[in-house]
């Protein structure tokens, strides 16, 4: 009767659990994870001032004297231009796009870092040129600014314009 019962559920139990497909799957997941990086540069002086300048000449700065500290969490391209086409203050300067100076005419170029006549970017206003090209991210950089003053002045009243870096995404 033992052997009749033991033969009865090892019968129930091929039909419950079917030989060669208990430990076979049809199925795998994959876990996928984004995580959404960011942009963000500040710049630690937000000031410069060239000082008294004489018609035809050119000032500058160290070309490190502006740090971009970059949080940036992506790789970023990096434009510097100015946010109007013109200098405020008094009669007013014409920016020039080609830094080329003529009268109440005024041109700006920047370095990133190196040296004055290597590497010089024009700032420019109808389409800001890149200064920093696949910057690392976390990863801060200088630059500096050299003014290319007017042939002649309509008066002397200081003038002023903003320079913008813009960073974004490297593609």
């Amino acid at each position: 009767m033992r052997k009749t019962l033991l033969a009865i559920l090892l019968a129930l139990a091929l039909v419950v659990i079917p030989v060669g497909s208990a430990l076979a799957a049809n199925t795998a997941d994959v876990t996928v994870y984004a995580t959404p990086g960011f942009i963000s540069i500040t710049v630690d002086n937000t000031t410069y001032d060239f000082g008294a300048l004489l018609e035809s000449t050119t000032k500058e700065s160290a070309t490190n004297y502006f740090t971009i500290d970059n949080t940036s969490t992506v790789i970023t391209d990096n434009t510097i231009g100015v946010t109007t086409n013109t200098w405020s203050g008094g009669v007013i300067w014409a920016h020039s796009d080609t830094c080329t100076p003529a009268a109440n005419t005024a041109g700006l170029k920047a370095n990133k870092g190196g040296t004055w006549g290597g590497g010089d970017v024009i700032v420019k206003f109808s389409s800001p040129d890149i200064i920093a090209n696949d910057q690392a991210a976390n990863t801060d950089w200088s630059f500096g600014l050299k003014l290319y003053a007017p042939t002649s002045f309509g008066d002397y009243v200081q003038k002023s314009i903003v320079v913008r870096i813009t960073a974004t995404g490297a593609v």
